[in-house]
Parts: structure tokens; sequence; C-alpha cells
């Protein structure tokens, strides 16, 4: 048998990377149609969405906080239904998954503004003196598609197989959801907080990849921890003058 030469042997080597390269590119085109973005609804009033910003920890978000707020005065939050209100050209979401979602998202904002609030029920604070309304909204969502996501798991499993070094291949169906929300006082309307804000698949989320709306899920979950964020933000503000105080007493 004749013996491989150094030039066949690396033309053997460097195949599999230049299959998954191949496979990358006939998935190119599918992957604009998966991302995530701000949105835009009128979920947020216009007045309101015109004054949110970027901000240096969220560089992607844009967020409102009304620099009047006295967040220590607030103990209990209501949090209404969370409500689907697509963008123009968001996909057509089934009422049962619909539901599943939005059941979804209600649940992690009740956990992550739990921890520093008591929740109740919507239409159950009394007079809502001192209570703070959460209204939060999905207004895009995208589902994994494993039968898109299954080409670039193949072909960098068969790159690393190769020793040929390629970087992981971006999912093209990662799926993802994109949010709005928006906390004011429950007794006069006056805005406190305003999100809007998204979230996409990551490419080291593997079951992600295979589960229709597992990586929805994880936008709302870190929606919801950033509204809270917010507010423990505000909180310390408030907090650091009385601190500065007491220490010098």
């Amino acid at each position: 048998m004749r013996p491989t030469s150094p030039r066949e042997a690396g033309t053997r080597r460097r195949h599999p990377v230049a299959t998954s390269m191949a496979a990358c590119m006939a998935i190119a085109p599918l992957m604009g149609c998966a991302g995530q973005k701000l949105t835009r609804t009128g979920f947020i009033p216009p007045e309101t969405y015109a004054r949110m910003a970027h901000t240096k920890d969220h560089t992607d978000d844009l967020i409102y906080v009304n620099p009047a707020m006295n967040v220590a005065r607030y103990h209990t939050v209501m949090i209404e239904p969370v409500i689907w209100k697509p963008v123009a050209k968001a996909p057509q979401l089934p009422p049962k998954a619909e539901a599943r979602m939005t059941a979804a998202f209600q649940k992690e904002l009740g956990d992550a503004l739990g921890h520093d609030f008591q929740v109740v029920p919507a239409g159950d604070c009394g007079p809502c003196t001192d209570v703070i309304r959460v209204r939060a909204a999905i207004t895009n969502i995208r589902r994994s598609k494993w039968y898109y996501n299954a080409i670039p798991v193949v072909a960098g499993f068969a790159a690393g197989a190769a020793g040929g070094g390629m970087p992981p291949i971006p999912p093209p169906a990662p799926g993802g959801a994109s949010e709005e929300l928006i906390a004011s006082d429950a007794a006069t309307g006056e805005p406190l907080i305003s999100v809007a804000t998204y979230n996409n698949g990551m490419p080291w989320n593997a079951l992600g990849q295979w589960l229709p709306y597992m990586h929805a899920r994880r936008a709302f979950h870190l929606a919801s921890l950033l509204l809270d964020e917010q507010f423990e933000k505000e909180k310390k503000k408030e907090q650091a003058p009385q601190a500065v105080a007491s220490s010098a007493n």
C-alpha cells in the first residue's frame, strides 16, 4: 500500500472542518429569522418609552427609572396577568403555547420580585396604597427548531474530532423572546420603572437547542431578574445616605 503523504494526510484532517464550514454556510440564511431584539409595541406609553435609555450594565436593554421614586415606601407588589402583545412580524402563537408562555413569565416575575416584596394577586391590594403594580407583555417569541440546530451540532463535533480547532457554530434557530415591562404606583398610576429587553438562545445551552421554548423561558427569567435588579439598585441608593449618617453618629 502506498504511504500517505503529509499533504494528503493534512487534506484528510481538514476535510471534516471543511464540511462543517459548508454546513454553516448552508444554514447562514436561516439565522436572521431567529434573533430577538428590542420592541416598541405601545405597551409602554410613548412618553415613557422616549425617556428610556441603555445603561452601563445593560447596554442591550432600554430602562427608565423614575428619579423621584422612593422604593422604601413600597413593600407589596401586585402582578397583573402577563399578556401576549406581538410585534407585527412575530410568529403566530397557538393558544395553548400562549397560555403556557404567559404563565411561565408570570411565575418568573413572582419568584424574582418575591425576594424583595410581598406578592399579591391582581386586584387584591385593597386601596393599593404603597403598592407597586407590575404589568408585562411578551412581544415576540421564537421556538427552538432542533431540525435546524442539529446540523451545526453534528458539524461542530466533526470539527472537534478532526482537531480542526473550529469555534462552536451558533445554532440557526435557538429560540428566545422579547418583553416589555411596566412597574407603576398602583394607587396613582405614576410610572416607576419600565424595561424593554430580549434574550436569544446561547450556544452553550445544548438542551435549549432541542426543546422548543426553553430559551424563551430563560428570557422570561432574565427579564424578571432585570426588573427586580432595578428596584434593588434604587433601594441601595436610598439607603446609602442613611448609612453615612449612622456612621457619623
